[in-house]
């Protein structure tokens, strides 16, 4: 038995990769989207299966990643937050806008934001480019693996044709 890809195949795969940008057209797109294609497709091949299973598993870790950045960046925020009420002596709801935070006041909740909103952009960047190289990658029919995916759902193993290498010496 001969393992081929076809055409319809790296494209399924293809399409299976590219289309977690639904993401910007409608809520939580980025697992619909592909879960869909891949749970009514992921019996014909084990070549669209596999492609299916790292597109949702990256997809799954991405979202495990940034629940946990903001999870960390919570405190950090409430900290200086709290240092900048604490040196206005008194948080006062009705009148917060007759005094202004001075920029010294300020600057850990500023530095604090640009870092975590720097690591943010950091993950949006390294799954942008990531999407599109495994996109890539099975249009050409290879296999590809997600940097930083965990792997929440198993890829199989992808068997060798047998006898690859007694074909061609068959006469």
């Amino acid at each position: 038995m001969e393992n081929t890809i076809t055409t319809g195949q790296k494209n399924t795969a293809t399409f299976i990769h590219l289309s977690v940008f639904a993401q910007f057209l409608f809520p939580l797109g980025n697992f619909i989207a592909p879960l869909l294609i891949w749970a009514s497709l992921k019996r014909n091949s084990v070549f669209v299966d596999n492609h299916g299973r790292r597109a949702l598993n990256f997809q799954m870790s991405t979202l495990l990643y940034t629940i946990g950045l903001v999870i960390i960046a919570i405190p950090f925020v409430a900290y200086q937050v709290l240092q900048i009420v604490s040196k206005q002596g008194h948080f006062d709801l009705e009148n917060h806008f007759d005094h202004f935070v001075l920029p010294n006041d300020a600057s850990g909740l500023i530095i604090t934001a640009l870092a975590f909103g720097l690591l943010l952009l950091a993950l949006f960047v390294v799954t942008l480019f990531s999407v599109i190289s495994a996109a890539v990658s099975a249009s050409n029919g290879e296999e590809y693996k997600y940097p930083l995916s965990i792997n929440f759902l198993k890829p199989l193993a992808v068997s060798q044709p047998e006898n690859a290498s007694d074909s061609s010496t068959e006469v």
